[in-house]
């Protein structure tokens, strides 16, 4: 068993369309247990989530603030108190409208985050946010 102190937890810049010099727009703390994944995100206005897909079952719980998200072309508004399960492999993109803490659990773990905890910056994500 292990104990994760919120306190304690390393938050991630994980805006990786950021000009260097400013201020990210997207953070999120990691806990991985041994079929999970739980991240904890914190949104600023207008954040975004690029379009993209993977593997894992998503159950995306909005504890403050509102997104707007689309998952296979169905465009959703969440707020506060609402969640939404978004199925394995679905193409999914999201925009905060404000400011906004959000919990994604993911199974199965997200390797990816793993290695970003790790020290790895390229992911998926990483690909597509790019500005070709």
């Amino acid at each position: 068993m292990s104990l994760h102190l919120g306190s304690e937890m390393v938050p991630y810049d994980m805006d990786l369309q950021r000009p260097e010099g400013t201020e990210s727009k997207i953070t999120a703390r990691f806990v991985h247990g041994t079929g999970f994944t739980l991240a904890f995100w914190q949104f600023k206005p207008g954040a975004r989530i690029p379009e993209h897909q993977h593997l894992h079952e998503t159950a995306t719980t909005i504890l403050q603030g509102a997104l707007r998200l689309t998952v296979d072309g169905r465009t959703l508004y969440l707020h506060a108190g609402d969640t939404f399960v978004i199925p394995s492999w679905a193409v999914h993109h999201a925009e905060a409208l404000e400011d906004s803490e959000v919990l994604d659990v993911y199974t199965p773990v997200r390797e990816d985050y793993v290695a970003r905890q790790n020290g790895v910056t390229e992911t998926y994500l990483t690909q597509s946010q790019r500005a070709d």
